[in-house]
């Protein structure tokens, strides 16, 4: 084989290990191209009220979502994955909770609403997305271990893709209300959703009598609770404690910044069904993997920036003042909590959730203390809830960064030791 055979057979084999980053990528820069484009329509649309108001119908959902499941989706998903067959009790329960939430959202729209009726109705009716949560998580859960990727890219695309098209032809078509924009994001959700729980139907019809992983997926929800309260709390908090323009104004600085996420997001996914698969890909892989991947945020985060800095008036309307602040902050953050979602990723597929715990809990009453005293101040609004979450993002990766190196600094001497 020459040289030059060599260097092609390399390259090729290289694109065929990145096609299914490149395609989970892809899907997530093409929702935000298409964002891109329906964004100042939304905002011509509907104005920062509209905006917020169209954030807060969902917020409640996407905390409920990840917080009334207390894992069990993940941990059963990891244990059909390792032991051919999860629990049915587990599953039952995950259904059962799913129902619950669902209720007492339905019950509580009006308070959750912060006093607003068209929130509190839109609350009601979205929450039907919350009764199927937990499946839904379970089918998801389930693709990535087993590295169906494809079908994965099926549910975002529902999430990502379809509701900004939906927005799209509905301004053209001079058609564009905050009842239709609402419709149109909840069907992208449901449908997203209705993949996830086929996907699951698998995994529960091969369930068992056996007992719930009830020690680990306590473990890791108890680890992992700040990534979904405090990246969805800051939501509700400022629909709750502050007017739906800023809510507006913060709602398209979280979307632009989770964006800039998207190649890392995706080589996270791709990664964590090859933890799940392999051993260990040891420290070196690791130590390149999080390079590739902290290098492709601050890319993106600095592409996004400049873009919003130089086009944000053309791109967004006049009604978006203040944005550039909370989303140079929110992109900061975001770059944090990749670097902490592949860890998790990491540990998930080992079922192993030693030190993420207490950094995890730290974090989020980092975010807490710090959006508290700001609204005790009188201060609260897009750009200090966004350095409310930067801190617990910080304070979060910080601790898990300095329990690492005293972990290896306690293993060299044993290693000399023998």
């Amino acid at each position: 084989m020459t040289p030059r055979t060599t260097k092609l057979s390399g390259a090729r084999k290289a694109l065929e290990r990145s096609r299914p980053v490149l395609a989970l990528a892809g899907v997530t820069y093409a929702g935000l191209a298409l964002s891109v484009i329906s964004a100042p329509m939304l905002a011509s649309a509907l104005g920062a009220s509209g905006r917020g108001q169209l954030a807060a119908a969902f917020a409640v959902i996407q905390v409920l979502g990840f917080v009334a499941f207390i894992g069990l989706p993940r941990g059963v998903a990891v244990q059909d994955h390792r032991e051919a067959s999860a629990s049915r009790g587990a599953v039952v329960l995950v259904g059962a909770i799913g129902l619950l939430s669902a209720s007492a959202c339905f019950v509580l729209a009006e308070q959750l609403a912060g006093g607003e009726p068209w929130v509190a109705h839109a609350i009601r009716i979205s929450s039907v997305v919350l009764a199927v949560a937990g499946v839904y998580q379970i089918g998801v859960e389930r693709l990535l271990l087993a590295s169906r990727l494809k079908v994965y890219n099926l549910s975002r695309i529902c999430n990502v893709v379809l509701p900004s098209l939906g927005y799209i032809v509905a301004f053209l078509a001079g058609a564009l209300t905050l009842e239709l924009a609402f419709a149109i994001s909840l069907t992208g959700q449901l449908l997203a959703s209705l993949v996830g729980v086929v996907s699951s139907f698998g995994l529960i019809r091969r369930s068992s009598a056996k007992p719930p992983p009830w020690r680990f997926s306590t473990s890791m929800w108890s680890s992992t609770v700040v990534d979904g309260v405090a990246w969805r709390m800051d939501q509700v908090l400022l629909a709750m404690l502050a007017t739906s323009a800023t809510l507006g104004v913060y709602a398209v600085a979280s979307t632009i910044a989770a964006a800039s996420g998207g190649l890392t997001q995706a080589l996270n996914a791709v990664l964590y069904g090859r933890f799940a698969a392999t051993a260990d890909d040891g420290p070196t892989a690791m130590r390149r993997n999080r390079v590739i991947s902290l290098g492709s945020s601050v890319l993106a985060s600095t592409a996004m920036i400049v873009a919003i800095a130089i086009w944000q008036e053309a791109l967004l309307g006049p009604t978006f003042d203040g944005l550039l602040a909370p989303l140079i902050l929110l992109c900061i953050a975001q770059a944090l909590n990749d670097q902490w979602q592949l860890q998790v990723y990491r540990q998930a597929a080992a079922q192993t959730s030693t030190g993420l715990t207490l950094p995890s809990w730290l974090g989020l009453a980092s975010f807490g203390v710090a959006a508290a005293a700001f609204a005790a101040a009188g201060t609260l609004d897009a750009a200090t809830m966004a350095l409310a979450v930067l801190s617990g993002a910080v304070v979060r990766i910080c601790l898990r960064l300095a329990a690492h190196a005293r972990a290896s600094r306690s293993a060299r001497p044993a290693a000399h030791a023998r």
